[in-house]
């Protein structure tokens, strides 16, 4: 062991980066860079790490006192060279000190001239790595860089990322794109409360709208309004349906109605297939387990959430439906934990503070749920691996709670949620008239909010969406729809014009193809559908009887 050469230590350090193969150049001249420091210098990291720059810059020679230098300005440093503006080449009649400010590196004297000629430096492929401060021009640190790189998924402050919001200013609603639906009395024209688009069929162009009278419409939104195949129906309840989502093979559709009860239809049959009865109060929302369509969750009047298994046992009722019973129930989620006992119930059942408005299954973790209620503003998250723990307790205690930081004197509850598309983001709506986006994987305080203009949440029936891309976010209002850019938060948001009155349910196609439809269910009866028309947009422009026909996006 006395008689081993020990590598330098800078050599070992470097052997990851470099290689280890004979014939590898770079790697025998970082060696040598290295093996020739001054004695002391062995055991600097950075000394290394500059040395493998300049050997990857071409073939010039160092002066290590001055690459080893302490940089009192970031534009000194080698490495910023790579995270800023080039200046243009160097003249051979450079002098040494400019050279040296250009690059970090200096120049090298021809044997025939005491001319100095500069290198020059290649310049790494552009990309989100290399970036620029998005408020000042001077060069960012490696580590701000990086860490500037995602924020909970989102692309913050990155100079590179393109608006598209001009392009939102390109959609419209045409009068054809208005679609009414009668009751089943066929007397007056029913409100809808509710709406999804489909998953795959039909290019992710089938809308199913769930109205007040517990009437499912499937509408086919590439052909027009007034088309006898554009719709087919299904007696789904005997109350209004309040949500409704697709299985992911869009065989099926789930509905949540004020009838207590959650149902499960087959589209082409327009038959209920199952009964999943154990609520006491009008369901509020549903959300299904990403990639298991036998399992779903309810939340709903009664303060409570239920997780449901279609593959679970059931029984037959008199009428002859097939009755599922829930696989687990939390009561009172969202109840204030200060009272002695459950509140009571009213004469229209359990209903105000105890409400569970929303419930969300979560991407990050397939074994976790999200709810919100109406009263304490908070979103929890729940395990459903604690099967039977949280029935067992009249207030049980949620894994994770949002900080909630009310903005006026009254708390105000969430009416809706919704997930981004790679499950890094959870966006709430709040009755106090904004939008607050959390971090999935660690709940805290909000982390962005959305809202201004007129924007109103005025009621609890009122739902937010997430475009495919994740760019965008839509909810409705008390009149119009809205629309905000998430990577620009701090702009106004986008207005789509048409609803005469409340604007409840919202929904984007799920395609990531250009011109993706928005639509929005309002109780004026109407749901509309927005599409991208630059040249009918323009001539509603410059038209203001023809703008008057048709629903319009201002800013």
């Amino acid at each position: 062991m006395s008689g081993t050469n020990k590598a330098p230590l800078g050599d070992i350090t470097h052997r990851t980066l470099t290689g280890r193969r004979s014939g590898n150049t770079a790697a025998q001249q970082v060696a040598n860079l290295t093996c020739s420091a001054g004695q002391g210098d062995e055991n600097n990291p950075t000394r290394g790490l500059l040395d493998l720059f300049a050997a990857q810059s071409g073939s010039v020679s160092l002066n290590r006192k001055r690459s080893l230098k302490r940089f009192t300005d970031d534009s000194e440093h080698p490495i910023a060279r790579f995270l800023s503006p080039q200046p243009s080449p160097t003249k051979p009649s450079a002098t040494k000190s400019n050279a040296a400010k250009a690059g970090g590196v200096l120049p090298t004297k021809s044997a025939a001239s005491t001319a100095v000629v500069v290198d020059p430096i290649p310049m790494p492929p552009t990309g989100p790595l290399f970036l620029h401060s998005a408020k000042t021009a001077r060069p960012t640190s490696i580590l701000s860089t990086i860490s500037r790189r995602q924020t909970f998924g989102l692309q913050r402050n990155m100079p590179y990322y393109v608006s598209t919001r001009e392009y939102m200013l390109d959609y419209i609603s045409r009068p054809s794109d208005v679609y009414s639906f009668v009751s089943q009395d066929g007397a007056t024209l029913v409100p809808p409360f509710s709406c999804a688009y489909n998953n795959v069929a039909n290019g992710a162009r089938n809308l199913a709208v769930g109205d007040e009278d517990g009437t499912i419409h499937i509408v086919d939104t590439r052909r027009e309004g007034s088309h006898p195949d554009a719709t087919k129906q299904i007696l789904a309840h005997q109350n209004a349906i309040f949500d409704l989502c697709w299985t992911k093979d869009d065989s099926k559709i789930i509905s949540v109605s004020g009838d207590q009860s959650a149902r499960i239809h087959d589209v082409e049959t327009k038959k209920c297939i199952g009964v999943f009865s154990g609520h006491t109060g009008s369901i509020k929302s549903v959300s299904t387990k990403h990639n298991d369509d036998f399992i779903f969750a309810t939340a709903a009047r009664d303060g409570a959430v239920m997780v449901w298994d279609s593959r679970c046992s059931s029984t037959t009722s008199t009428t002859g439906e097939t009755v599922y019973r829930p696989a687990d129930r939390l009561l009172n989620v969202h109840a204030s934990t200060t009272r002695a006992v459950p509140p009571k119930k009213s004469k229209h059942g359990s209903d105000g503070p105890n409400t569970a408005s929303s419930v969300q299954y979560m991407l990050h973790n397939e074994h976790i749920i999200a709810s919100t209620g109406s009263l304490d503003g908070s979103i929890k998250y729940w395990d459903v691996r604690k099967h039977g723990t949280y029935f067992k307790h009249d207030y049980p205690t949620p894994l994770q709670t949002s900080k909630y930081t009310p903005t006026t004197r009254r708390a105000h509850g969430m009416t809706s949620m919704a997930l981004s598309p790679d499950g890094r983001a959870l966006y709430a709506l709040s009755s106090d008239n904004n939008i607050y986006m959390y971090n999935t994987t660690a709940l805290g305080h909000p982390v962005e909010r959305f809202g201004g203009g007129d924007f109103a949440c005025s009621s609890y029936y009122i739902k937010i969406s997430v475009s495919p891309d994740g760019n965008y976010i839509a909810a409705g209002s008390s009149k119009d729809l809205y629309v905000w850019e998430i990577n620009m938060p701090q702009r106004k948001p986008l207005v789509f014009q048409g609803h005469e009155r409340e604007v409840t349910g919202v929904d984007w196609a799920k395609d990531l193809g250009h011109g993706t439809e928005l639509s929005g269910c309002s109780d004026d009866a109407k749901v509309r559908t927005w599409k991208p028309n630059g040249e009918l947009v323009q001539e509603c422009r410059e038209n203001k009887s023809l703008q008057n026909l048709h629903g319009i996006v201002s800013e």
